[in-house]
């Protein structure tokens, strides 16, 4: 059996499913099939391409899905009205290609050689095409009238440039009220868009036992729950007989294979790990997945699924009957434990998603490939038991990355049947019942992280679909009893005021012991030495490195201390640090994350009429690239929540201030602010230089402003 249908994927497979992906996801195909009509047909040349470069870009932001497509339709009739209506030629031939390209390249020629489909399968495929709701070239009712509008635009010639911008311009104010404010159909969960859906959530401590000696994941890509309990399935049966199934498990948004399984994997939404549908231009996820918290950690699947995780995938050709390609990815499975004995194993089946594009998800071949992916798991479960010695101290979770709905087993939109995805645990760890009604794939990389002992990655939001969520142990409260305020205070040259403003801190704010640390960024004053005898920790640095490395040593410690919140304080006597619990408040009741004092909100007692410009032109910039008002983004004087601490990253040496606003507001932590009192120091002075802050700060803000 098999060992020769398991070969790896090859580079040329590799490349050609990267490339398979810019024609059959719908974003890249409509600019790409567009421009290769007008090049076929030599309709308006370069400036007509030029024309309906802009309305492509539009058609790129908005795919109009399910009942949005009499929405889409209107906007593009009316596109095609003001363009002076529709090259009847040209759009003749499109229709003729793409009919072709759909059905007979892709529905008979492609399948037949890749899963060996009947070559009569061109009088099922059709069919699809017209059903199809999927983000995919193969939607003709989204792809028809994206390309015709297209079409229309780069052939009037004649028309006025500016007139045409403007009905594109118009398309896209439609398509923004349409998808932004009349209609929401995807939770915010689902997509991470909204800010308050990607705010990493701490796995926490495990409260489902021990830590398991294995880990089986088993993905069935593509499997549809409702299908599944239709199907004679007695090995998943007994799994959730013996161990729990959610019935209410839903994927994210777009429901797309290398979306959904890096979601999965990742616990980070799309928005987080940046891939939004099979055609990846940027290659690997963009957080960490769990393959980097569990050394010992493997993924057996197709290729498509090494443009996020690379190297953790053993790969497996997809290019094989569809009867065979289960068996192939198991046996590889079985490779995989004999030479390296991973902990954590996860493993993909793919005939039953193949099935469904193949076939549709409600012929009956779909549910006769869920019957024998049943039977090839039962066999790879018995082969591991034997190799594992027995399954005591293993968990199973078996799960499917998205459903699938009609047409060419359609999934990237929200439709019950391809959201909803099976979800069943068996083994150590797994409680009697399931805890919890709805779950998300967000929840399993938690879970896995529980199971095996490690903390869950930085970008996880899920929570353990295991544990009760309940931790009620005397010694767990003691500890965040305990858990310190750790002040931060950078110091480079500060011997005048850094022993006042030490004794100014607060022993304890709202119960907590407060431990004052001083960063000596490579003073030359002896401001260490007035620091230490103060009372103060003093961390030092052997040169100076910036007030941004400065804040980055802090916050590393403050981490590793464990504490509650760590606070951010200029040690140059301008901020009041007995403002303190004020400062700490709106993270003491739950309201906040993340606190900046703001001066402009609270009293300003002396400021220079040049910084107070300058600080309301950089506040304002700030807001404008955070997407919300601020009133002080350059405050020395703030706090961070113990989620915050653990999730931020300092990566600029310079400053930090914006930076690590917009960085947390990226992330979607919740932000406020406090207003305080400030005062122009009286000794020493500022490190910011304009010249030195416009080269090296702005840049580093648009970067943190891009942060999800």
């Amino acid at each position: 059996m098999g060992a020769a249908h398991a070969r790896p994927a090859g580079p040329l497979e590799i490349v050609a499913a990267r490339c398979w992906n810019v024609v059959n996801e719908g974003k890249p195909f409509t600019p790409v099939f567009t421009a290769f009509v007008l090049l076929v047909t030599g309709t308006g040349g370069v400036a007509g391409a030029l024309t309906a470069a802009p309305l492509a870009l539009v058609w790129w932001r908005h795919s109009y899905p399910l009942h949005l497509r009499a929405v889409l339709w209107a906007v593009a009739a009316g596109v095609v009205v003001a363009a002076g209506g529709l090259p009847v030629g040209p759009a003749l031939v499109a229709l003729g290609l793409y009919l072709t390209f759909t059905i007979g390249v892709w529905g008979t020629l492609y399948y037949h050689l890749r899963v060996a489909a009947p070559w009569t399968n061109f009088t099922r495929f059709w069919k699809l095409v017209l059903e199809n709701p999927d983000p995919t070239s193969g939607n003709l009712l989204e792809q028809v009238p994206k390309v015709a509008a297209l079409l229309a635009v780069a052939s009037s010639s004649g028309r006025p440039v500016l007139g045409l911008l403007g009905v594109t311009a118009l398309g896209f104010v439609a398509g923004e009220l349409v998808h932004r404010r009349l209609i929401t159909w995807v939770p915010g969960r689902a997509t991470g868009d909204r800010r308050e859906d990607r705010r990493p959530r701490a796995a926490g401590p495990a409260r489902c036992g021990s830590p398991s000696r294995k880990m089986l994941l088993l993905v069935i890509d593509g499997c549809r729950a409702d299908r599944l309990a239709e199907a004679d399935t007695p090995f998943l049966d007994r799994l959730a007989r013996e161990g729990i199934a959610y019935e209410r498990c839903e994927t994210v948004y777009p429901a797309r294979t290398v979306t959904c399984f890096t979601s999965m994997l990742t616990g980070a939404p799309p928005a987080v790990h940046g891939m939004r549908s099979n055609f990846v231009p940027s290659l690997g996820a963009k957080c960490p997945s769990i393959f980097d918290m569990v050394p010992r950690s493997r993924l057996v699947g197709i290729a498509h699924l090494i443009d996020s995780f690379g190297d953790r995938v053993a790969s497996v050709t997809a290019v094989m009957p569809n009867d065979d390609i289960d068996r192939a990815l198991c046996d590889r499975a079985r490779q995989v434990v004999l030479e390296e004995d991973p902990d954590l194993l996860v493993v993909q089946t793919l005939s039953v998603d193949q099935a469904g594009h193949v076939r549709g998800s409600y012929h009956g071949e779909y549910l006769e490939r869920i019957e024998a992916t049943d039977r090839e798991l039962e066999s790879l479960v018995g082969w591991l038991s034997d190799q594992w010695d027995g399954l005591d101290g293993v968990t199973i979770g078996v799960l499917a990355d998205h459903g699938q709905g009609i047409g060419i087993g359609g999934h990237g939109h929200w439709t019950g049947p391809e959201r909803i995805v099976p979800c069943i645990w068996w083994g150590s760890g797994v409680p009697a019942a399931p805890l919890r009604g709805d779950v998300s794939v967000l929840d399993v990389t938690p879970t896995l992280a529980h199971r095996m002992g490690v903390p869950a990655p930085a970008r996880s939001v899920g929570a353990c679909l295991l544990c009760d969520g309940s931790d009620t142990s005397e010694a767990a409260d003691a500890i965040d009893d305990d858990a310190p305020v750790v002040v931060v205070l950078p110091v480079l040259n500060e011997a005048p005021t850094v022993v006042s403003v030490i004794e100014a801190v607060p022993p304890r704010v709202g119960g907590r012991p407060v431990e004052v640390v001083v960063v000596d960024d490579g003073s030359t004053d002896g401001s260490a030495d007035l620091a230490l005898a103060a009372g103060a920790k003093v961390i030092g640095h052997p040169r100076n490195r910036g007030l941004g490395a400065a804040v980055r040593t802090g916050l590393v410690h403050a981490r590793d201390s464990g504490a509650w919140a760590a606070v951010f304080l200029d040690a140059d006597a301008e901020y009041d640090p007995r403002q303190l619990p004020a400062l700490l408040w709106p993270i003491e009741r739950g309201t906040a994350d993340y606190v900046v004092g703001s001066r402009f909100a609270g009293t300003i007692t002396s400021m220079l009429r040049r910084r107070r410009l300058g600080n309301r032109v950089l506040t304002g910039f700030t807001s404008l690239l955070a997407r919300r008002r601020l009133t002080d983004a350059q405050s020395g004087f703030r706090a961070l929540g113990r989620d915050a601490l653990a999730a931020v990253e300092v990566t600029h040496d310079y400053n930090y201030a914006q930076v690590l606003t917009l960085e947390l507001l990226g992330k979607g932590f919740r932000y406020a602010e406090v207003p305080i009192t400030y005062g122009w120091r009286r000794n020493g002075r500022s490190f910011v230089t304009l010249g030195r802050y416009l080269r090296t700060v702005l840049p580093a803000m648009v970067r943190a402003a891009r942060t999800r």
